[in-house]
């Protein structure tokens, strides 16, 4: 221990050092634990060819990219050292600290006072087009079709809606299509698992939903 003590690791990064260099392991770790989590998956679903997406996660072994965190946070914590000994010699842990709280101090202030004063602007834009609305409907409207202009509208409305139902229609029936071909795929490669339970499931509720639609169709 009075080896440890006395070597060059200790005298260099001890007393505040150390929490730099531990924090710095954190962050860096959970940096490279996630880029490898997510990278993994990425790899691990490049020729998925079901519905399902496979998430990859290190766990508990992750705590091996912990190495490579703490000797990059070694190099980090001894290039800040000798940057602050060369450029700023009289710096602390401390007045940066103060600095930062100060910092965030006025960035919070500034940001509320912006905010204030963009809800203010909306306000004033909501409450002026609301009164020019109010002024330019105040003119008189008089209606000159009578039934047929009515019946008209109702006519166009329908058709409206008749257009809408037969897309709503063929748009269910490309998804219970999909779905029906997807079950059968997870059926081919394994009928025994929940997989393929939920794939007919999800079929069945596609085909439903396509039965729907057909029915609004024609009752239009």
């Amino acid at each position: 221990m009075n080896i440890l003590y006395e070597s060059w690791i200790w005298r260099k990064f001890g007393n505040y050092k150390t929490l730099h260099f531990i924090v710095y392991t954190w962050i860096f770790a959970s940096i490279f634990n996630n880029i490898a989590d997510k990278e993994l998956t990425k790899l691990l679903n490049a020729n998925n060819q079901t519905i399902y997406t496979y998430n990859y996660s290190f766990g508990a072994t992750g705590i091996i990219l912990v190495i490579p965190a703490a000797l990059l946070s070694l190099v980090l914590v001894a290039a800040l050292v000798k940057i602050r000994d060369i450029f700023f010699p009289s710096l602390t842990t401390y007045k940066v600290i103060v600095f930062l709280v100060k910092m965030i101090k006025l960035l919070w202030k500034v940001v509320s006072y912006i905010l204030a004063s963009i809800g203010m602007l909306i306000f004033a834009l909501a409450a002026f087009f609301s009164d020019s609305g109010g002024r330019s409907g105040g003119g008189s409207y008089r209606s000159s079709g009578g039934a047929s202009g009515n019946s008209s509208t109702n006519s166009i409305d329908k058709q409206k809606l008749k257009r809408e139902a037969e897309w709503e229609e063929k748009k269910a029936e490309k998804e219970a299509k999909y779905a029906w071909k997807q079950a059968a795929k997870q059926g081919n490669y394994n009928d025994k698992t929940y997989h393929f339970n939920n794939s007919v499931n999800r079929a069945k509720a596609k085909q439903r939903e396509y039965d729907e639609a057909v029915k609004r169709n024609r009752n239009l």
